[in-house]
């Protein structure tokens, strides 16, 4: 079973010896939780990595159980309002005209975006009154929405034509179910057939979202910046760790990071801030050169290739104030993802934080080593 430890850096600097003083019991402090970017249910699942890379940037939302553990359900059927929510947060969709107006809308949970997509022309009513919003979504409706909503940012046309025995051409949703097909963005449940008229569930309505997400071609972002924010903020990072500057560690992590990134480093900048505050150092050296590409692009999301990025962390011994000759050492390379929000583009999550952060631990050291600390 995986279990998300919350910071391999936190964890490190928690079970350290130079750290048991650093907390004492008139400390407290609401300590920062990426655990809430974790949910058991998605592990080993067909769409694991869409589904965990749209929950690390924010997009799609699970549900919390009485003890406060996450879940998506991927298997589960996904409705009209939710698909709906799902367009409007991934495009930060806005508007100040008034949607269609339907009946059965006007106290839901989800009428703001009901309204913001329909008033954009993205959403229609199942009849001329009712949206009918806690009614299943079908693939062949997703499809359409899709099409509508990413018609001028994707080109449908650049794919190939695919052949469905199962959607005819009287179908309603014929030529937006061929359009997003041709792009890869409905696939086949077989090689023949598309069951345009099935109801789509949280996995597939989600793993459709992102790949049209990835295939938005316009005003593509520029490559340098986007590797110099992923480079700079580490530096600026390891710079202010290294003043014993807390302010600027969380000034750098709400300018740069976003959803588990931001996260995980607020933990960190967390821990950092009550071991400056009873004088506990820590020296920090990137000991490498790090290599940066831009490996793919869309018009709201950035991937971008880390090599040689291997931070050395030195911690300080209290009782002779010098630094312990073996550094832990985390090498945090690997790929980089970002994606734009309000128009400022923020790194959201990486391999390092699945790699090191999903991997499994001990339970037993987790308890008596890192939770104990954190109680």
């Amino acid at each position: 079973m995986k279990k998300f430890i919350g910071g391999l850096l936190a964890a490190t600097l928690l079970v350290s010896p130079f750290s048991q003083t650093a907390f004492a019991e008139e400390d407290p402090v609401e300590f920062a939780d990426p655990y809430i970017y974790y949910a058991e249910d998605i592990d080993g699942h067909w769409a694991e990595n869409d589904l965990n890379n749209m929950l690390q940037a924010k997009i799609i939302k699970g549900f919390k159980d009485e003890f406060g553990f996450l879940y998506v359900k991927p298997d589960d059927k996904i409705t009209r309002a939710q698909f709906t929510s799902l367009i409007v947060r991934a495009l930060e969709l806005k508007t100040d005209k008034a949607g269609k107006a339907f009946s059965d809308t006007k106290t839901h949970w989800a009428k703001n975006d009901i309204n913001t997509a329909s008033a954009l022309g993205i959403i229609s009513g199942k009849t001329d009154t009712e949206f009918m919003p806690d009614m299943k979504i079908t693939r062949a409706e997703i499809a359409a929405i899709i099409v509508r909503a990413f018609k001028s940012t994707v080109d449908f046309e650049s794919g190939s034509n695919k052949s469905f025995t199962d959607l005819k051409s009287g179908h309603w949703a014929y030529n937006h179910v061929l359009m997003a097909s041709k792009v890869g963005i409905i696939k086949g449940k077989t090689e023949t057939k598309v069951y345009p008229d099935s109801d789509a569930t949280r996995a597939e309505a989600t793993a459709m979202l992102k790949r049209s997400l990835w295939l938005e071609g316009v005003e593509l972002p520029d490559a340098d910046a986007a590797m110099d924010l992923v480079i700079n903020s580490e530096f600026d990072t390891v710079e202010a760790i290294n003043n014993k500057d807390a302010e600027t560690i969380f000034a750098v992590n709400e300018t740069n990071r976003y959803g588990l990134a931001y996260e995980d480093a607020k933990l960190d900048a967390q821990i950092f801030e009550l071991l400056f505050e009873h004088d506990q150092d820590v020296v920090v050296e990137i000991v490498s050169e790090p290599l940066t590409e831009v490996v793919d692009s869309s018009t709201r999301f950035i991937k971008v290739d880390v090599q040689d990025l291997v931070v050395d962390y030195y911690t300080i011994d209290p009782e002779t104030g010098e630094l312990y000759e073996v550094p832990e050492t985390i090498d945090k390379s690997g790929e980089y993802y970002l994606i734009k929000r309000g128009g400022v583009w923020k790194v959201y999550t990486s391999d390092y934080l699945n790699n090191i952060l999903y991997d499994e631990i001990d339970e037993e050291y987790l308890e008596e080593e890192f939770l104990d600390e954190l109680e």
